[in-house]
């Protein structure tokens, strides 16, 4: 059940619920009422448009959601936002508070999927101390791997000896950079936009990060390692068998401070014309 309801006394019946159902439900019948509940995909437009706040779905209402008037950051400051975002690769070593991780993950969590599945799913390790011990693992595994002829292609055979290389040598942690933190995101491969859901998650999470001056570093080398060299530490880590690994990424408080954004030019785009 949805848990559809109408406050009478606020709505004003301006229909703007039924106009913005994706799928039609919502129907004027003297007060909104959605039609057919079961294909209802919780997207909580109706919610979200009313102008009085007259609409309460899945045990939501007006008064449990953040007003978008005088909330919403400027167009100069998203913009130095998303052109200020940096890979962070140092960390510091003490951890993030706990709730500000939780807001972190749950404002993240609000990121668009294909039909509104929601069905990214994040492993996080948050405890620097079992960080530490699963680097371990993984830098200790990783050099048995390489002994016994880590891939038949000899660019990653040399890219693994290289991290495993600069760890031994010279005390470089190209893994995990010491971060006290990361989060692995896998979805079901039965899911309809799988691929392009956890790419927006991990961007959603970082961009939030960078607001929170939380740093992060997307790990394409860590989700090698447990894909193509260490695959059982997918079952370790409580992966379900059936998902498909999307992208891990690290975080924690940067030990680097950037002072300005960085500027790449004009976006390269080919405007096309369409007609007879």
């Amino acid at each position: 059940m949805k848990n559809f309801s109408v406050n009478e006394e606020l709505c004003v019946l301006c229909g703007l619920c039924a106009q913005d159902c994706f799928f039609g439900l919502i129907k004027l019948d003297e007060y909104p009422k959605i039609s057919d509940d079961d294909k209802c995909f919780e997207c909580q437009h109706c919610l979200s448009i009313c102008p009085t706040g007259a609409i309460s779905i899945l045990g939501k209402s007006a008064e449990d959601c953040t007003p978008l008037k005088g909330n919403m950051p400027g167009e100069d400051q998203v913009s130095a936002l998303i052109k200020g975002r940096r890979s962070v690769r140092a960390y510091k070593p003490e951890p993030l508070e706990p709730e500000r991780i939780q807001k972190l993950l749950d404002t993240a969590w609000h990121a668009p999927t294909g039909v509104n599945s929601r069905c990214v799913h994040i492993t996080l390790m948050d405890d620097p101390d079992s960080v530490k011990k699963f680097s371990n693992e993984v830098y200790a595994r990783l050099d048995e791997a390489i002994e016994k002829g880590v891939s038949e292609i000899p660019y990653v055979a040399n890219l693994f000896k290289m991290i495993s290389n600069n760890m031994k040598e010279n005390g470089v942690d190209m893994l995990f950079r010491d971060a006290p933190h990361f989060i692995i995101v896998s979805a079901p491969e039965t899911a309809p936009s799988r691929m392009a859901d956890m790419s927006i998650f991990l961007s959603y999470f970082e961009l939030m990060a960078q607001s929170m001056k939380i740093g992060t570093l997307w790990n394409g080398l860590l989700k090698r390692v447990i894909e193509s060299i260490l695959p059982d530490l997918k079952e370790k880590l409580g992966i379900p068998a059936d998902h498909e690994l999307g992208y891990a990424m690290l975080f924690g408080k940067p030990a680097v401070k950037y002072q300005r954004t960085v500027e790449r030019g004009e976006a390269r785009v080919r405007r096309v014309e369409w007609g007879d």
